[in-house]
């Protein structure tokens, strides 16, 4: 543990570490870790498809995992850490299986890692989206919502249970009222939430709304 607040340049290894910031205090509360190049985005085409070996989604998340626990472990004492979760991981059947022995193999244990999923995958009426979930949160892995371009599942019950955070687009409160609903509800069950975009000097109206976090904040101009 060599750092404290790491920042967010790139590294070779396409992972790079986003402190989540206490609008208020500025003090550090999550580590986001933003994969450059996530699983979807490995479809190759002519002489690159025939040199790419195949991998599941389940096996490419489980190596993302075990790389990023690790960097964490040697960069940082910030947790959770948040790291995004493609759909096609989370409906795999063997991604569960894939973390447990992934994580195993560094020294974190799974409640310092929050699995991130986007609000459009939760959407879609199958419901192998919140099996998927479920099965990671028994695991005792923590789970986050990214709300931020789209904010159209319905925080139901089971899910309110199940997700620790949610993070959202703090330009859209204002022109998007069912955002604003969905901040409410979720700030309200005891929700943690992180807002993008925002600005240092809205801290207390964000605050006002249960808004205590954010990414990159905005410097007061």
């Amino acid at each position: 543990m060599h750092q404290t607040s790491p920042s967010s340049h790139a590294r070779p290894s396409q992972v790079r570490f986003t402190p989540v910031l206490n609008l208020t205090s500025g003090e550090p509360m999550t580590l986001l870790a933003e994969t450059l190049k996530p699983f979807e985005e490995r479809v190759a085409f002519g002489p690159a498809a025939s040199q790419s070996e195949p991998i599941s989604p389940a096996a490419f998340l489980a190596e993302q995992l075990v790389q990023i626990a690790r960097m964490a472990h040697e960069e940082t004492d910030i947790r959770p850490v948040i790291v995004p979760i493609s759909m096609a991981a989370l409906i795999h059947a063997d991604t569960p299986i894939a973390c447990d022995a992934a994580i195993r193999r560094t020294v974190l244990c799974p409640q310092e890692i929050c699995f991130e999923v986007n609000d459009s995958t939760l959407a879609l009426p199958s419901p192998e989206a919140r099996q998927g979930l479920m099965a990671l949160r028994k695991l005792g892995f923590r789970l986050s919502l990214d709300a931020t371009r789209s904010w159209q599942a319905a925080l139901s019950t089971d899910l309110r249970i199940l997700l620790e955070t949610m993070r959202i687009d703090s330009r859209q409160i204002e022109l998007e009222p069912a955002l604003e609903e969905r901040i409410e509800t979720a700030s309200t069950c005891g929700m943690q939430i992180i807002a993008e975009q925002a600005s240092w000097r809205d801290g207390d109206w964000l605050a006002s709304m249960g808004i205590d976090y954010g990414v990159r904040p905005r410097a007061d101009a």
